[in-house]
């Protein structure tokens, strides 16, 4: 069982300390849990094409290379602009919070 030095966790949403109910808790409250993963499941559905196409191109030195290069151009400055939201929200830095997923022993999927 993974398990993290004290009970005392960061919510991912809000920043806030907060005493966890269970080894595995991650967020402080089901309602920020819940503005969470809505969140990332917009971002998803917004960069998955673009991540894919500039995959698939390799950035744009295979196959169709503008669009390519485009695709993923545009996928770093959507990762950017919703890291910059995040940090002025407050929010926990995605590698803190896949950090912590993986301390706790969350599948990837």
């Amino acid at each position: 069982m993974a398990s993290l030095p004290d009970t005392k966790y960061i919510c991912p949403e809000c920043g806030a300390r907060f005493e966890a109910k269970h080894w595995r808790s991650l967020f402080c409250c089901p309602a920020h849990r819940d503005a969470w993963n809505n969140r990332q499941t917009v971002r998803g559905r917004v960069l998955t094409s673009y991540v894919m196409v500039a995959r698939q191109t390799r950035q744009g030195t295979r196959g169709d290379r503008m669009t390519g290069r485009r695709a993923s151009a545009d996928a770093n400055a959507l990762m950017q602009r919703w890291r910059d939201e995040d940090r002025e929200a407050g929010r926990m830095a995605q590698v803190d919070y896949m950090r912590r997923r993986y301390q706790l022993g969350f599948e990837p999927t």
